[in-house]
């Protein structure tokens, strides 16, 4: 499984396949909270940041 994490609209969010999923972390929040939020939503899955 791939997750990838993007900034959109001030707020971090996860795509997952063709899911755009929200998360409560603020765009100026560190990228590592988003990381460990997807590691614990999706163990195992491979994640990538996209900009």
């Amino acid at each position: 499984m791939k997750v990838v994490i993007r900034k959109l609209n001030g707020l971090w969010h996860l795509i997952v396949g063709s899911c755009q999923i929200r998360t409560p972390f603020l765009e100026t929040q560190d990228r590592a909270l988003v990381v460990n939020y997807a590691r614990r939503a999706y163990p195992g899955a491979k994640i990538y940041q996209r900009d």
